[in-house]
């Protein structure tokens, strides 16, 4: 019991961070994280080390035969670089495992060696002193082999834009190399075991956050597709062609009343444009959004009068975006920010051509108080979400809100840009 107390005590902060770990991989072993094997592989290792490291104090206070500390030696001095190997086979797409562990093959020979009297690497004298040989210095070199291989991929991951897995293997080799070299240099003792637990336990709640993510992803296209399944039964129940084809009979009759005339165009632009691209998962130029949005805000120019104003200021309409991808935010600006404004207000919709890709602001400037209710709070939170849904698909873009001191600013900004005249061109 005594020996029992003493190791948890010397090794107490490592320990915690396995049993941590250890609770942590039990307790999600239902998500299928890529490494998991390699996990265990190094929790049971760090723990070996952790016994390696008490027997060393177990033997001297005790006086055991000289020969356990030779054995301790051998299994630590071939664990140490097994377990910066699995670390590379965890974070690392290693393509020729076999050919990264004939370096590791070179430490065992020379530490096995040493149990046989060799004195390669090292040695004791009958007082439990270490001695090192004199080619103590290769295993140390082999260890600082494999944290450059870890600091090399860190770097090939940053050059590829994944930031924070290089910035996580940077963090990982960068302690390794500082903890060995410490060690090496009798700065510091017995925290290898720590740091390797922290390291580990740090890279597991990175892919727990990855896969995450992946799930939400996939859950996230699943919903969009049933809501495009959901949209066309609705599409093939409402009959589309029978709507249009009947507002253009009415509109043919009223071509002596221009207010009307001119209603009823809008209004059957307004429909046609939506059963066109409900569920819809092509792209549209904005010239077709814009002309869509404008059918829109006439007619609600009809409902508003001066209570609201359209203000346009566009640099460009020839590219290509996901259908209703402005449109909702244009409904959402005139139904939650003009209507529910004592005084309507004005509503902006501004396009710019960055660098980076294209903006497209829809700000609505409202004047009195605000009368939302809560209902119309959450049809607003549905229409951002599915255009933020639109823009997330295939990383088309992104959705800002920004809530300003009269009104809201909803911001698009879209990526990897195709202009129409870029594809008329590729299809010469």
């Amino acid at each position: 019991m005594k020996i029992l107390l003493e190791y948890i005590g010397q090794n107490y902060m490592t320990l915690m961070l396995i049993t941590g770990l250890i609770v942590v991989l039990i307790s999600n072993k239902r998500v299928k994280i890529e490494g998991m094997k390699y996990m265990w592989a190094i929790i049971i290792i760090v723990f070996v080390l952790s016994i390696c490291e008490y027997t060393e104090y177990w033997c001297d206070k005790y006086h055991k035969p000289v020969w356990i500390l030779y054995v301790k030696s051998a299994i630590t001095y071939n664990l140490y670089p097994l377990l910066l190997i699995l670390e590379l086979y965890l974070v690392a797409p290693v393509k020729h495992k076999k050919l990264l562990l004939l370096p590791y093959l070179v430490t065992v020979t020379l530490v096995i060696s040493d149990l046989f009297g060799t004195h390669f690497v090292y040695s004791y004298g009958a007082d439990h002193s270490f001695k090192g040989g004199t080619i103590s210095f290769v295993p140390a070199l082999i260890l600082c082999f494999y944290i450059i291989q870890l600091m090399h991929y860190s770097l090939y991951l940053i050059v590829q834009h994944e930031y924070t897995k290089g910035m996580i293997v940077i963090f990982m080799s960068f302690t390794s190399l500082i903890t060995i070299l410490l060690e090496y240099w009798d700065i510091i003792t017995k925290h290898t075991t720590e740091v390797a637990a922290l390291e580990i336990l740090i890279y597991y709640f990175y892919l727990a956050a990855i896969q995450h993510s992946r799930v939400q992803q996939e859950l996230h296209e699943s919903q969009l597709e049933l809501e495009r399944q959901t949209n066309e039964l609705l599409m093939a129940q409402i009959q589309p062609h029978f709507i249009n084809n009947s507002l253009m009979a009415i509109q043919a009759r009223c071509i002596d009343y221009p207010e009307v005339y001119d209603s009823i165009r809008n209004f059957s632009i307004y429909l046609r444009s939506n059963f066109d691209n409900i569920g819809n998962t092509h792209h549209i130029t904005f010239e077709q959004e814009l002309k869509n949005i404008k059918a829109y805000l006439t007619l609600e120019k009809m409902n508003f009068g001066d209570r609201l104003t359209v203000e346009y200021d566009i640099e460009s309409d020839d590219f290509f975006l996901p259908a209703l991808t402005i449109e909702p935010l244009v409904e959402n600006a005139v139904r939650h920010g003009i209507a529910a404004r004592e005084n309507g207000g004005v509503l902006q919709i501004i396009q710019r051509d960055d660098e980076d890709g294209i903006t497209i602001d829809v700000r609505d400037i409202g004047s009195g108080r605000l009368n939302l209710t809560e209902r119309q709070e959450k049809r607003k939170g549905i229409g951002m979400a599915n255009v933020r849904a639109r823009l997330a698909a295939g990383g088309k873009g992104r959705l800002e809100l920004i809530q300003e001191e009269n009104g809201c600013l909803a911001r698009v900004t879209l990526n990897n840009v195709v202009y129409a005249t870029d594809e008329e061109e590729g299809t010469r």
